[in-house]
């Protein structure tokens, strides 16, 4: 399908609310004409193998009242899953499960506290990672979650509100 036939066939669809694509449909005026011709959009999942801060900014920048964003086995910066958090006002469910890298700070889970759903699983938060952004390389067992501060705030975060 090109772009000019998916422009033409979301035009069509007034009461879309929500759509998976590939990273190829992700730009600025594709995603601004779902914008304008679907009021109603909320929902959006995108197949990509990165997703940087550019991409954030284009999906933040036309797609402004997000409510579920799902970029799963995406590898991304900590500045993109910020910009998601800080630029999508609406948005209450951020799926980035799957990534092969950890990105996950306490400014990141500080920004995530707001969502009612906010998926993650990368290696480092399951104990199997490479390296640790807080530690660093030569601070990993492979076999042991880290056991710097992180380790604490993701706790913190998985209990909820005290």
């Amino acid at each position: 399908m090109t772009y000019d036939q998916f422009c033409k066939a979301i035009g069509e669809l007034h009461s879309l609310k929500g759509m998976a694509v590939d990273e190829s449909l992700i730009n600025y005026d594709v995603l601004l004409h779902v914008h304008q011709c679907c009021p109603d959009f909320v929902e959006l999942k995108v197949s990509a193998l990165y997703v940087d801060e550019e991409m954030a900014s284009v999906i933040c920048t036309s797609l402004p009242q997000l409510k579920k964003l799902e970029i799963p086995s995406s590898d991304m910066p900590a500045s993109a899953i910020i910009m998601f958090l800080d630029c999508l006002e609406e948005l209450e469910y951020l799926d980035i499960s799957g990534y092969e890298t950890s990105t996950i700070s306490s400014a990141v889970l500080e920004k995530a506290s707001r969502l009612k759903v906010f998926l993650w699983n990368s290696k480092f938060e399951l104990g199997e990672f490479v390296d640790c952004t807080n530690c660093g390389e030569h601070n990993i067992n492979p076999g042991e979650p880290c056991k710097c501060m992180m380790e604490h705030k993701v706790m913190d975060w998985l209990a909820g509100p005290a």
